[in-house]
């Protein structure tokens, strides 16, 4: 038990520190599902999911309706909106250490924990308001059932994996369905195909179809085309209409590979023997658990690197199967190590006390994990790696970055009609605290004659219309770190120690006093 606290009071360490900061990071996807689910919580409505009153069926809406209850517990902020991912993340890796505890013994429950845990792609995305987190805590209850219902001689567990089912239809329509199916399902085919026709799997199915259908139904009876052409055509048929490339197949498996740093060397090593033992269950769970997500994926030519979060867990599970090999663990403490040097580097920069108060101690958790990783105690290094990288995006990150809107130019624009170019509004919306509309290029001028205030990037006034440009005055200016820096950019800010250089200047603009009427 004491262990299974320990776990727990880390998970909290690393996924909620900072989650009501703006300033910790986001990705475009977040800013489109908080801006949704405060729109609705605003509105108090609960079918349709929409931006700026039009429906917008990107998802279906079990995580808004997530979000929606934290609104009304904690305000309708960033923390409310992120902490059902964050708490997702942390039952997933507590789940898939109680997976692991069945599969492979008590030992390994620790360490699968920690693994997962502290993986770079989870201790990022699981602390965004994201479908990730959610989703593959849905698939690792479906093989948590499954490997009940099959090695354990309880069917009930079957009931898991409909749940589960149910969820991911809820999160990310066909597709988490979909792969849950072929997960659970071809596992108990493979292992106790019997159970295939008892009344338990006909149980999974009526409670996966319990749990997510009445949404779909309401929704073609509310909408009816409309809702036939966004969602199911647009947002799922259509991904599979375009060209498969190869360039896309390596974002996803290049991506699963970064995201399960620091420990991709051990799930690497692990490989060759779990495919040499496929037969055995804690072999072939965790590896028919990766390729159907990974094939499933494959498929469609849209993909993203984060999509392969979702056979994280079993990853972790096949690294906590067997001690790793030496090279494995050597590597991994090599590349600890590097992190180690590469978070002192960053010191060369003149960053903020609070800043420099963060790394300094994030550097100091990668060498202790490096020592510990070369002699063997895998867990403690997954504890103090996870550790180092909460440090850095909870804390070091935050202390340097700007809120998306800095409190002095809230100031500035207390009462203006806000509205954003080029730039989802969502997190704009929830840093503003009111509604904050998009503004296409057609309707700039529109917008900004009715007496509306525009945010946009300095860098996006060049590529508007010189004479409209000429007439826009600004009500606020900041700064904030863009979500891509090109490496040179990097290399020079560091090397000329130029931190100014990783800022990207943003105005709120207005159109000039006696401008509105000029033509």
């Amino acid at each position: 038990m004491k262990p299974r606290l320990a776990a727990l009071g880390l998970l909290a360490l690393l996924y909620l520190p900072a989650l009501g900061s703006s300033s910790s990071g986001t990705h475009p996807d977040e800013s489109y599902y908080l801006g949704i689910s405060a729109e609705m919580d605003a509105r108090g409505a609960w079918l349709t999911p929409t931006i700026d009153g039009a429906a917008k069926w990107f998802k279906p809406p079990l995580l808004y309706w997530a979000e929606r209850a934290a609104y009304a517990a904690f305000g309708r902020g960033f923390f409310g909106g992120r902490l059902p991912a964050a708490l997702c993340a942390i039952a997933l890796a507590l789940l898939t250490g109680a997976l692991a505890r069945r599969m492979y013994g008590e030992p390994a429950e620790l360490l699968a924990t920690l693994l997962v845990g502290s993986t770079f792609g989870w201790v990022k995305f699981g602390r965004m308001a994201m479908m990730d987190a959610p989703m593959t805590l849905a698939f690792t209850a479906a093989a948590y059932g499954a490997w009940r219902a099959c090695e354990e001689d309880r069917p009930r567990q079957l009931l898991w994996a409909g749940l589960g089912a149910g969820a991911a239809f809820m999160l990310k329509g066909p597709v988490g369905a979909v792969i849950i199916l072929l997960l659970a399902g071809g596992f108990v085919a493979l292992r106790r195909p019997r159970l295939l026709a008892g009344r338990y799997t006909l149980g999974a199915f009526a409670l996966g179809a319990l749990v997510g259908l009445p949404w779909y139904v309401a929704s073609f009876a509310v909408h009816g085309r409309r809702f036939y052409d966004f969602f199911v055509v647009e947002q799922n048929l259509d991904r599979f209409r375009h060209p498969w490339t190869l360039g896309g197949e390596a974002t996803l498996l290049v991506g699963l590979l970064v995201f399960l740093l620091p420990w991709t060397l051990l799930v690497l090593a692990a490989l060759p023997g779990a495919l040499r033992t496929w037969r055995e269950p804690g072999s072939l769970l965790p590896l028919l658990w990766m390729a159907v997500v990974l094939a499933v994926f494959t498929v469609p030519s849209l993909k993203w690197p984060h999509y392969g979060l979702g056979c994280a867990p079993a990853a972790a599970l096949l690294a906590a199967r067997a001690a790793p090999p030496r090279w494995a663990r050597l590597g991994t403490a090599a590349l600890l190590a590097a992190l180690a040097a590469g978070a002192l580097a960053v010191l060369r920069w003149p960053l903020a006390p609070a800043a420099v108060a963060a790394i300094a101690p994030a550097a100091l958790a990668f060498a202790a994990a490096a020592a510990l990783c070369a002699r063997g105690r895998l867990a403690p290094a997954a504890a103090s790696a996870g550790g180092g990288l909460a440090l850095l995006l909870a804390f070091a990150i935050p202390a340097v970055n700007p809120p998306v809107i800095p409190r002095e130019a809230l100031a500035r624009l207390a009462g203006r009609d806000l509205h954003v170019y080029d730039y989802v509004p969502g997190i704009f919306t929830l840093g503003a605290g009111r509604p904050v509309h998009r503004v296409e290029r057609a309707a700039l001028a529109p917008t900004l004659a009715g007496g509306g205030v525009v945010i946009l990037a300095r860098g996006a006034l060049d590529h508007l219309p010189p004479e409209l440009a000429a007439r826009l005055a600004p009500v606020a200016r900041w700064e904030h770190i863009p979500g891509y820096l090109p490496p040179a950019v990097v290399a020079r800010s560091w090397l000329e120690r130029d931190p100014s250089l990783l800022f990207e200047p943003m105005l709120a603009v207005e159109l000039r006093s006696g401008a509105v009427g000029a033509r």
